[in-house]
């Protein structure tokens, strides 16, 4: 929502104004993907991977890899029916791919798995490919672990290096998580108590000044008062979202392509006033109420935005990753300076950074100073608000 002057975080980590610090380097970037390695610390069976749920929540899973040990981890699945569902397999090479004695559906490849999951995400994937190179992981590694998904890698138990469960009558798999979703359980509970009675608050105590808003929107300029853009939102999902009308009808951008400059001539007199205290985003208070946003969270971006003349998606490895969670009227990136006009592949990768630093490291006591450090920022520091 609001931004203070843009800085330059060190490689170490960036400079936080006093209340926190952190280390920002995105956690899923290429270069670092997590490689798993056989440790008791880690290691999870699959018969006990279904004990720590609710019983009556049957988690949905999805298998990437149709060799044996896909079928073979198909076999147990199918043994906990109380507990889970197989929703299908995903191979990209169509010599793995084998007569199943049971009737889970082969559904595609890799690329075919991101789409399934962008349409109807899963609890679980688990990657079943056991002969699979460091390198050829991380090929794999790249394309789901944007997913706000749970991850596992399979091992055979003796393959694992877990000797003791080969005294077990029947050894089981061993799964090595890889990706686990940022927010479950009490901690999405939390966060959408959040929201919810932040949003209503917001909306109750600022109604008046909306209601002002509108009407100087339409004293001054045809068209009508709301602005309604496409923007990502979880799980890369198309939200529209709202804000109060800036520009002239005629020259507003509702794909997003063409990126706002300061001074732009195509904000109105009234837009001027409200895009730099950022009041044109109060509207969004209902998309949080509605449930498509969350009052802190990445920014949502519109579909078609770009840095460079290119889309985001196409110049920052690992961009959706932001999307894992709610995108929010107010983040951590614009809070820390990475709001306004992205000149640069550098700008565009340190929002990214401190979305996924944002994402790992939630917690509501964050959201909350996040919210305060908004509110001063939009009295007293509007460099990048244009």
């Amino acid at each position: 929502m609001f931004s203070p002057h843009q800085q330059e975080p060190s490689s170490k980590g960036a400079a936080i104004p006093s209340w926190q610090k952190m280390d920002v380097k995105s956690p899923i970037t290429p270069e670092i993907l997590p490689f798993p390695a056989p440790s008791h610390e880690r290691k999870v069976f699959l018969k006990d991977l279904f004990r720590t749920g609710l019983p009556y929540m049957r988690q949905r899973v999805l298998v990437l890899g149709g060799g044996e040990n896909g079928e073979k981890i198909v076999t147990r699945l199918l043994e906990e029916p109380d507990h889970c569902e197989v929703i299908g397999i995903f191979d990209d090479r169509t010599k793995r791919l084998r007569d199943f004695r049971h009737s889970v559906p082969i559904l595609g490849n890799i690329d075919d798995m991101v789409a399934f999951c962008r349409k109807d995400l899963p609890d679980i994937i688990i990657i079943s490919m056991v002969d699979i190179r460091r390198e050829r992981l991380r090929a794999i590694l790249r394309k789901i672990i944007v997913l706000p998904v749970n991850i596992y890698l399979a091992r055979d138990s003796d393959e694992a290096g877990q000797s003791d469960s080969m005294d077990q009558a029947d050894p089981d798999i061993v799964l090595f998580p890889i990706s686990k979703v940022p927010l479950e359980g009490y901690q999405l509970a939390i966060k959408w108590l959040e929201d919810k009675i932040l949003a209503f608050i917001f909306i109750i105590m600022l109604s008046p000044i909306m209601l002002a808003i509108a009407l100087l929107i339409k004293i001054d300029s045809t068209g009508s008062v709301l602005f309604i853009q496409n923007r990502y939102g979880f799980n890369n999902k198309v939200i529209k979202v709202f804000k109060f009308r800036t520009m002239y009808i005629a020259q507003s951008d509702p794909t997003g392509a063409q990126r706002t400059v300061r001074n732009d001539p195509r904000v109105t007199r009234v837009g001027k006033y409200l895009r730099n205290f950022s009041l044109d985003e109060l509207p969004q208070f209902f998309n949080v109420l509605f449930g498509s946003m969350s009052i802190v969270g990445p920014r949502a971006h519109a579909t078609a935005m770009q840095v460079n003349n290119e889309p985001y998606e196409e110049v920052i490895d690992c961009y959706s990753a932001r999307h894992m969670v709610k995108p929010g009227i107010t983040g951590l990136a614009q809070v820390m300076g990475y709001r306004g006009e992205v000149k640069n592949r550098y700008m565009a990768q340190k929002r990214l950074d401190y979305d996924l630093y944002y994402i790992k490291n939630w917690s509501l006591w964050l959201d909350m100073k996040i919210i305060f450090k908004s509110i001063h920022i939009i009295l007293f520091k509007r460099d990048n608000a244009f």
